[in-house]
């Protein structure tokens, strides 16, 4: 019995060899080599990729917001040192993405809902005790003077 199957594309069996034959082919502009409908998946997927970093990103910014906020005995310079690094990593990915700025909305909301999740695993706290919505807008979430204020005293966290 022979397989009616289509032998897979380069772009399904050697994902990095479709790689090089496509940078190859836009060396050369030589566009009758290109792969356009993998080109332009390619293109959607990486896209999406620079959505989901800053999803996920403001995930984890918010969730220690919140468990700073909710959790004032138990802060911790992990904490602290997370939303720092989160703060940084945000203001870059925006200045080097600035047409997500388009979506900055959308992308809070995700990100809240993944922040109050990391609350959900990494607390005791209750799903009835956490906000609906993020109460920071994203300048406020992204501002050092919003809780864990950099200028602040934190001696007791050794900051």
């Amino acid at each position: 019995m022979t397989s009616t199957s289509p032998t897979p594309s380069l772009h399904d069996r050697d994902f990095y060899g479709w790689v090089e034959q496509q940078c190859a082919a836009l060396q050369a502009h030589d566009s009758s080599r290109l792969d356009w409908d993998g080109l332009k998946e390619e293109l959607e997927a990486l896209g999406r990729q620079e959505y989901r970093e800053l999803v996920s990103r403001l995930g984890v910014l918010l969730g220690h917001l919140l468990k700073w906020q909710l959790q004032p005995e138990r802060r911790s310079r992990s904490w602290f040192l997370s939303v720092r690094e989160q703060r940084r990593a945000i203001a870059r990915l925006l200045e080097q993405n600035p047409s997500l700025g388009a979506r900055l909305e959308e992308a809070l909301a995700d990100g809240f809902q993944g922040g109050v999740d990391l609350v959900l695993r990494e607390t005791d706290l209750a799903l009835r005790a956490l906000p609906e919505l993020s109460p920071w807008s994203l300048q406020q979430a992204l501002d050092p003077a919003t809780l864990c204020d950099t200028r602040g005293d934190w001696s007791d966290l050794g900051l």
